[in-house]
């Protein structure tokens, strides 16, 4: 059986988002294989169809020629890919990051409206070896952990972390209130840097990465940031409402159509940061001044 190594180091829902093609690879005939970091490492942890080479700088180059693999996938194209590129003797397929798209997104504004998706770019990188139709991010939860996150309510997790000030949704508390009212139970999501005053089942930095992922697919709705709760629940199949702020969806992280939708404000100054990073030059990002009223009728309807 022949080898596939994918390499994404970061980000976690960049690695998330390499799942779009590690099923179909592993349904081709190829052992698989994905090189990431060792912190997430755990969200494949109920996944059957791939084996994680948890690396640190220190050692993925050891650890890649010892594999030996048939063929690599380049899912970063970064210097450390490049390196392993002229170390590996394998046949090698990389994707097109637009960079230049992206960045002109955000310098001049161009191409707001010429939407792609990550996990498109990704099918096109293999698809001389597997015809993967519909690219989507795929993970797996065993039945027994889903048990701890069984509630007698229908179940709303709020993603109210993110990396960067210019991807935080401001209104989560009045957001979380609205469900609470009509019945929901709230959860709460992301690690031990985030802060909230929302209300609900406080779970910040509480929950391993496949225990999240667990008490997402027990939700009926997911509602985050532009960050990796997003493409968590786009994995497991659960809808969710992606709040994009001083990003953009043109950047290709948003989820498409049939796996929720997209709130963003628009506004001449959007895209401002590739990544969310710097502070608003308006310094109180209006961008996220989204009345929770708004979002919470868009998830109704979501709902039915």
């Amino acid at each position: 059986m022949a080898k596939a190594l994918v390499l994404r180091f970061s980000s976690l829902g960049d690695v998330i988002l390499t799942s779009s093609i590690l099923k179909p690879l592993y349904d081709a005939g190829f052992d698989v294989y994905l090189m990431t970091y060792k912190e997430f490492v755990t969200i494949f942890e109920d996944s059957s169809f791939v084996n994680v080479l948890p690396v640190d700088k220190s050692n993925m180059f050891y650890v890649a020629k010892s594999l030996k693999p048939d063929i690599v996938i380049d899912l970063h194209k970064n210097i450390k890919t490049f390196i392993l590129k002229n170390i590996l003797k394998a046949k090698w397929f990389s994707y097109d990051k637009k960079s230049i798209q992206r960045r002109f997104c955000v310098w001049f504004k161009a191409f707001k409206n010429d939407l792609f998706y990550i996990t498109d770019a990704y099918a096109n990188a293999v698809k001389s070896i597997v015809d993967i139709k519909s690219p989507k991010p795929y993970l797996e939860v065993k039945a027994k952990r889903l048990e701890r996150f069984v509630s007698s309510k229908p179940v709303i997790s709020l993603g109210v972390g993110a990396r960067y000030d210019k991807k935080k949704y401001k209104h989560f508390k009045e957001l979380s209130e609205l469900f609470l009212n009509r019945g929901f139970e709230v959860r709460l999501l992301g690690d031990g840097n985030d802060y909230t005053d929302a209300k609900g089942v406080n779970y910040l930095g509480k929950l391993s990465l496949i225990d999240t992922l667990a008490c997402i697919k027990s939700s009926k709705l997911v509602i985050a940031n532009d960050s990796s709760i997003t493409h968590m629940a786009r994995a497991v199949g659960v809808k969710v409402i992606t709040i994009f702020g001083g990003t953009h969806p043109c950047f290709g992280f948003a989820p498409k159509p049939d796996e929720g939708m997209v709130i963003s404000k628009d506004m001449p100054c959007k895209p401002c940061d590739l990544h969310g990073k710097g502070i608003c030059k308006y310094g109180n990002y209006p961008c996220l001044d989204i009345e929770p009223k708004v979002i919470f009728d868009k998830a109704m309807e979501l709902l039915g």
